[in-house]
């Protein structure tokens, strides 16, 4: 009862200091000291990094306007929020029409834009920060001045308490032993980072060094003697296609040339991470620091929550079974794993059990709720979000990804070559082999197939077939469309009663080769939509049985 009254009266004072604490005054990266009468209720953030912020402050509501490149993967900024054009040129009269009592803006570039604004009767706080200390300081004085002061505090703390777990792995390390790394700004003119940039000191923390530390720049281009005399042994790039990305520094003029280049020694991270320097400059620090010295981080995370049964599997191949604390209900490969405390649905999740369980990673899917992601994260959990594959390349990369980011990437690696090698070895047997047409069902009111933007359409691909939807757009489908294609197999992925049922209606429809040829299979709906690298393998074995029974096994 003790306990009960005193957390009620923390929440009381909490709330009371939100809303009572003005006026405040802030000073801005400008020196200008801003004063603020009252919380803002209409803000405008001009970059991401200030967007990320306030939506880890839980000040969603009270965001009104947001650049063209701000988080995309909120569907509530996505639909709520007006934007306001880019982060170099963002539209100041639409800003303006807004009404909004803060607006936020970030780096060189946005300074010019802070006069014009001042002009307009408009409070705009700047901030440029160029070191970890003046991220978490932009967090506060942001918190500060939005009335969330306890917010900002909890988030600097879980940042904090994060680059200190990473520095404990590293205080050992030697000055020799940290790599120089080569930062990718751009390709055509070449571009780099110097030593006033906030990602020098994240490769300093994450145990390596700038090779242009000792540059006093943030930003800038350099010629090939430039580069070559300072020889990095690690090249860093940001960006999402990591095959692509890797393919074009491999082709680059001057970068093919590079040792750390033709060693593949090169990193790829989301620019998301590496170029906002907010409140997952933490994350970005970790995933630097396992892959520049996976030897020292046997297993970063020790309490691992999954919601999803593809990552379940996946962390499992990677001998994390101890470590995974929490799933879901809908999470039951490999069977050992049904013991473990389960923490809602894939779409649904408790979010207050998964605070209780304390989690150091989450791992999230495309189809969790993205209202209970950023609860989580406001919490100061880190969640890291998984999406759909859309094809068995991105699967394994994803993969790759996951056993980088838990010290297994050597696991991973392994694995995945020998998932690739069968792979290869079942699409050479199919070669010259006749493509029979195929449908794929996976869903039944409304009926619905996959596309060619679905990574299932690989399983069909491989195993030498042609989906018949492979360039829908959409996946809805129509029982019409399928009898005007006439496939020669049809594969549900329905399971139990329903996929028995559905099997029974293809059967009515008597001028179906599928159904003459007696051709119509239900497979494993998750080996089909919820695959790993090794279990994709397992499910080609039985549709290239499916689709060529002619040939042996």
């Amino acid at each position: 009862m003790i306990k009960k009254l005193l957390l009620t009266i923390f929440i009381v004072l909490a709330t009371f200091t939100e809303t009572f604490g003005f006026p405040v005054k802030v000073k801005d990266d400008l020196g200008r000291e801003i004063e603020f009468s009252k919380k803002p209720e209409r803000i405008v953030s001009l970059a991401p990094t200030h967007t990320e912020i306030l939506l880890a402050l839980g000040l969603q509501p009270f965001l009104v306007g947001v650049t063209d490149y701000c988080p995309c993967d909120c569907p509530e900024v996505n639909k709520e929020k007006q934007r306001i054009g880019g982060f170099a040129n963002p539209d100041i009269e639409r800003v303006l029409s807004l009404n909004p009592d803060l607006i936020l803006s970030f780096g060189s570039i946005q300074k010019l834009f802070v006069g014009e604004f001042e002009k307009r009767g408009k409070k705009i706080f700047w901030i440029n920060p160029h070191r970890l200390k003046d991220i978490i300081g932009s967090i506060e004085r942001i918190g500060k001045i939005t009335g969330t002061a306890h917010r900002a505090k909890g988030l600097k703390q879980n940042i904090e308490d994060r680059i200190k777990n990473i520095h404990e792995k590293l205080k050992t390390l030697s000055p020799a032993k940290r790599p120089a790394l080569f930062r990718v700004m751009g390709l055509e003119p070449l571009g780099t980072i110097g030593g006033e940039s906030f990602q020098t000191d994240v490769f300093h923390l994450a145990g390596g060094r700038n090779v242009f530390a000792d540059i006093k720049k943030d930003y800038f281009e350099l010629d090939r003697k430039t580069l070559f005399d300072r020889n990095p042994e690690v090249v860093v790039i940001c960006g999402d296609d990591e095959e692509t990305l890797k393919r074009n520094l491999r082709e680059h003029p001057i970068l093919k040339t590079l040792d750390a280049v033709k060693n593949d020694r090169i990193f790829v991270i989301s620019c998301d991470l590496i170029c906002r320097p907010g409140p997952r400059v933490a994350e970005a620090v970790e995933k630097i620091a396992f892959h520049l010295h996976p030897e020292r981080f046997s297993s970063p995370y020790q309490r691992i929550i999954s919601l999803g049964p593809s990552v379940t599997e996946q962390l499992c191949l990677l001998g994390l079974q101890n470590q995974l604390i929490g799933i879901t209900t809908y999470c039951e490969r490999p069977p050992e794993i049904k013991i473990k405390e389960k923490v809602g649905s894939v779409v649904e999740v408790n979010t207050e059990k998964i605070f209780r369980l304390k989690p150091d990673l989450v791992l999230a899917t495309s189809l969790t709720n993205p209202n209970a992601v950023e609860k989580l994260k406001g919490l100061g959990i880190k969640v890291v979000s998984v999406p759909s594959p859309k094809s068995y390349e991105q699967l394994c990369n994803q993969f790759l990804e996951l056993g980088r980011m838990t010290g297994r990437g050597k696991v991973a690696e392994k694995l995945v070559e020998d998932a690739k090698e069968k792979v290869n070895r079942m699409r050479k047997g199919v070669e010259g082999l006749p493509k029979p047409k195929v449908f794929v069902q996976v869903g039944t009111k409304p009926l619905f197939t996959v596309t060619g933007e679905s990574f299932v359409n690989d399983f069909i691909k491989f195993a030498g077939g042609i989906n018949i939807a492979q360039n829908q757009s959409s996946g809805l489908y129509s029982r019409e469309e399928v009898l005007k294609h006439d496939p020669d197999v049809i594969i549900i992925v329905t399971m139990g009663i329903v996929g028995e049922e559905e099997k029974e209606v293809w059967q009515r429809y008597g001028t179906l080769k599928a159904t003459q040829n007696n051709r119509i299979h239900i497979v494993d709906s998750n080996r089909v939509c919820s695959p790993t690298p090794v279990s994709f393998v397992e499910t080609l074995e039985e549709i290239v049985s499916i689709l060529h029974p002619e040939k042996k096994k």
